[in-house]
């Protein structure tokens, strides 16, 4: 619908229309007069020029000449060129003259000036007598905006019928809307996707905790990131990513139905959190076990490569929201970089882990571009004259105060970053560079790869490329990865396996033994090399279950020609042990302790 103009508007408009045409009629009636006479002039020029100057003014001619042009004059420019100076020739003689505008000019103000100032005169007593109405009426219609009461009977303007009618409606709008505000309130603490708690509702809640005057009372934060949910969305659909993050959280609240007053929320598009009372270190343990139970479930039967990860973290009154963030962030990044669905803890942090995100990207960064990444190896006794010399390739990162950083929080800050890839590139690279410089023959290195590489399909045909440009290295190289994290993402293992293979490098299984699935995990992979977990060797000499346990991996390994290695070796008795069993090779403090990749010339016997 067109919106029609003020009343005042329109009337300011049309008196300055009216005011136009009482100058612009009279104008046109002058103009085309003289127009007339001009043509006058024109069909007539010869003869006049032939008759007396003194009968100029009577023919419309004010100046005449046939010597010169005329004085440049000032003509009545409001008439424009009929005013102007003119110039004809008549019988090769050139003739200059200028009509006389004076006659018109008095003819368009007698008519034009008594008819502009009676319009102005009317449409000013208009303006003001409608000025005038408009102000009673806006301060009438103010007082009803105070006060309803104050209406005049039987002044019924539409608009102050409207007003009347809105102050009726006031008071039942004004309980409707504080009823819905209430409602509002409530629903601006919950997620309208999971019904948890939202992010202001968990920072409220976390502050309560945090400023308690109980300077003993202590409570749990527990975060669990939806890993797969950027992955679903992009595979399966945003409805389906919905459908697993409304079921990550039906696990969680399974798995904390029995804490009294734990509390979950939905703090940011993948994490949901949980606040409950009591010490970190037993519910992490309870929780975190059962809620990783769970999720190995739910990753079995939905075929994800991850369902979710778990952090843990201590809340005590008096710390900053800030740190308590910063803690469950790293236990989020450390568990990230176990097997699928793992959970960790950290409970304290010392200076390092105490840095912002900000700034561990901006050291991080500085030691990508300077190669400031120490590498230590550690050797392998190997008990086979057949079998090559197997040394294993530690990653260190010193920090600017001649330290070293923990490797742990490291690799979970580049993968809080999302910097692993590029990390594990070039310390691949450096690798390569190092064997090559080596003069030593007969040895194998072993790379251990994160868990991240599985996930990073642009990483694996990096790798390929790498390799497949340095073969005579490569056939030096053996990559190791964890069994857990393999047992959890074992397509992507075999993905990379096969990689590894036709480029002509080596696999082997670190962290070997877990249980009776390791058999058929090593049935499936069929490695080159398996490593015995520390667990197993460390608790060889008094448990006979395991000894017997370690025979049948030693057996069943050799029988598929796959070498087996123990780790974590540090006294007399379990080598002698192992070396009863026909082991392979032993690794540990008691052989040997990493040292500098750069001084490193062998195995010293």
């Amino acid at each position: 619908m067109r919106e029609t103009r003020p009343f005042g508007q329109a009337l300011l408009l049309s008196g300055f229309i009216m005011l136009l045409c009482s100058i612009l009629l009279p104008w046109w009636a002058s103009y085309h007069k003289l127009d007339q006479q001009a043509e006058f002039v024109a069909s007539h020029l010869a003869r006049i020029v032939a008759s007396q100057q003194d009968t100029l003014p009577l023919t419309g001619i004010a100046e005449l000449s046939t010597e010169r042009p005329l004085a440049s004059q000032h003509p009545a420019w409001w008439f424009g060129q009929p005013a102007a100076n003119q110039q004809q020739t008549i019988d090769n003689m050139p003739v200059f003259y200028r009509l006389d505008s004076q006659m018109a000019t008095r003819q368009w103000l007698r008519t034009s000036l008594p008819l502009s100032l009676s319009i102005l005169v009317l449409f000013a007593v208009l303006y003001w007598r409608w000025h005038r109405r408009e102000q009673a009426l806006n301060r009438y219609l103010h007082s009803l905006l105070t006060g309803p009461e104050k209406a005049t009977p039987g002044r019924q303007h539409p608009l102050a019928q409207g007003i009347i009618n809105l102050h009726q409606s006031y008071s039942s709008q004004l309980e409707q809307l504080q009823q819905q505000l209430s409602t509002a309130q409530d629903q601006s603490y919950q997620d309208s996707l999971t019904k948890l708690g939202n992010r202001f509702a968990f920072n409220r809640d976390l502050k309560v905790i945090l400023d308690d005057e109980n300077q003993l009372a202590t409570a749990t934060l527990m975060i669990v990131r939806a890993d797969a949910l950027p992955e679903i969305n992009t595979a399966l659909g945003f409805q389906t990513g919905d459908q697993y993050l409304q079921d990550i959280v039906k696990l969680v609240r399974k798995t904390i139905q029995s804490e009294l007053g734990a509390h979950a929320y939905r703090i940011s598009g993948t994490e949901i959190a949980v606040l409950t009372k009591g010490q970190c270190e037993p519910l992490a343990q309870r929780l975190g076990t059962l809620l990783s139970q769970e999720l190995h479930h739910y990753q079995h039967v939905h075929e994800l490569s991850c369902a979710a990860y778990i952090g843990f973290t201590q809340i005590l009154p008096g710390q900053s929201a800030e740190q308590v963030l910063i803690r469950a962030d790293l236990a989020l990044a450390q568990a990230e970089q176990e097997a699928p669905n793992s959970w960790s803890m950290v409970l304290k942090q010392n200076d390092d882990e105490n840095m912002g995100e900000n700034q561990w990207r901006q050291r991080l960064q500085s030691m990508l571009s300077t190669n400031h990444i120490l590498l230590q190896v550690q050797p392998v006794q190997v008990y086979k004259p057949a079998m090559l010399g197997y040394n294993e390739i530690y990653t260190r990162f010193p920090n600017d105060k001649g330290g070293i950083y923990q490797a742990g929080t490291v690799f979970a800050m580049l993968q809080r970053l999302g910097m692993s890839m590029l990390f594990e590139q070039k310390i691949i690279e450096m690798i390569l560079q190092h064997i090559e410089s080596k003069p030593l023959s007969g040895q194998r290195w072993a790379i251990n790869l994160t868990p991240a590489s599985l996930q990073q399909r642009s990483f694996l045909i990096w790798l390929e490329r790498i390799l497949t440009h340095n073969r005579d290295i490569t056939s030096k190289l053996v990559f190791e990865l964890d069994e857990q994290v393999l047992q959890h993402q074992l397509v992507a293992g075999k993905r990379l396996l096969d990689i590894i293979r036709r480029c002509g490098a080596r696999f082997a299984i670190s962290r070997f033994g877990h249980g009776y699935g390791s058999f058929r995990l090593l049935k499936e992979v069929k490695p080159d090399y398996i490593k015995l977990d520390g667990q197993l060797v460390r608790q060889l000499k008094q448990d006979s279950t395991n000894q017997q346990f370690v025979r049948m991996i030693v057996d069943l390994a050799q029988r598929l020609g796959c070498y087996v290695i123990a780790e974590g070796v540090e006294t007399q008795e379990q080598k002698q042990l192992l070396e009863s069993m026909h082991i392979d090779g032993v690794q540990g403090y008691l052989i040997a302790k990493p040292s500098d990749f750069d001084s490193f010339t062998g195995l010293m016997t």
